[in-house]
This record gives structure tokens, C-alpha cells and sequence, in this order.
């Protein structure tokens, strides 16, 4: 995976930056909202955030739209998502067939930008996770593009990590 870091022209008419974590919890709701094909999305974990009953419901409305929704989640501990996030594990039952949550290898751990693309059109970053800084891109696919190109080269570097039964005994 290259180590690559898209800068979206901040003179782009859709680019906004945003500085602080409610600016950018509220600009990922407002994404997803605007999904209609493809979410992906990549983050080092999941919290119990995450799994809010309006964000859940979004989702749902969004993969109930249409069958060829897609949502591509994409962490570096996807051990998270059955232990913060049973509404979204919920879904992933429900639409086994629309929502793949993967794991990144040791080829992909140098990531620390939490990323969200939607319709490669429009594109939520973080800077750094650590960082309360974000960048959001709207009705842009020429800017987007290499944010969704990294997303791509993420997944490449990821294996499958949560499936929608659980096996046992």
C-alpha cells in the first residue's frame, strides 16, 4: 500500500474544513444520508458511538434503498464491531450480502486518517485520529477521487473480519 497523502484543493467550492468532533460526527451522518450506491469507510476501531440508533437506522434506509447498495467498513481492530456495535451487527445480518467489514494486515497499519467516501462523490477525512481537524469534500468526484483510491488500496491490504453468523457449537 503506498503511503500516499491526498490533499483536496481546500479552493474547491465543496471542500470545508471542520474543527471539531461534533463538527465532524455531524458531517458523517449528513454523508451517509446522502449515499445512494457505495459508502466506504475506514477507521482504526469501532466505538459504542458508532452504533447510535440514528446512524443505524441511516444505514438501514440506505441498503433498504436499493440491492446495489455497498457498504465496505474497513478497520485496523475489527474485534470492536461485536463488542461495541450490536445494532450495526444486526444490519451486517440483515444485509450480509450488501455490508463487508475487513480487517487491515501490517501493509496497511501505517493509516491513521479516519476516511469516509461516499458515491465517490463526497468524502469525510480526518486528518489524523488523533487530530480534531477534518476535511469535507461535496459533489466533488475529481477531489474525492484519490480518497477513494486510498480507501481502494486499504481494502487491498485488508482480509474479511466479521461475518454475519457466528459459528459454534
Amino acid at each position: 500500500m503506498s503511503d500516499s497523502d491526498p490533499h483536496p484543493d481546500p479552493q474547491a467550492p465543496g471542500y470545508r474544513r471542520l474543527d471539531s468532533l461534533a463538527e465532524y460526527h455531524a458531517a458523517f451522518d449528513a454523508l451517509l444520508a446522502r449515499a445512494r450506491r457505495e459508502a466506504w469507510m475506514f477507521d482504526l476501531t469501532l466505538n459504542r458511538s458508532f452504533d447510535r440508533p440514528e446512524r443505524i437506522e441511516r444505514l438501514n434506509a440506505f441498503l433498504a434503498g436499493s440491492r446495489h447498495a455497498r457498504l465496505r467498513i474497513l478497520l485496523h481492530d475489527a474485534s470492536t464491531v461485536q463488542a461495541n456495535c450490536p445494532r450495526l451487527c444486526t444490519l451486517l445480518r440483515k444485509f450480509s450480502d450488501a455490508i463487508v467489514i475487513c480487517q487491515t494486515t501490517e501493509a496497511a497499519r501505517s493509516a491513521a486518517d479516519p476516511l469516509l467516501v461516499v458515491d465517490a462523490m463526497h468524502a469525510l477525512r480526518r486528518v489524523h485520529h488523533a487530530s480534531l481537524r477534518s476535511v469535507l469534500i461535496t459533489d466533488d468526484p475529481v477531489a474525492v477521487r484519490p480518497l477513494h483510491e486510498r480507501l481502494l488500496q486499504i481494502h487491498e491490504a485488508s482480509v474479511p473480519a466479521v461475518a454475519a453468523t457466528t459459528l459454534g457449537l
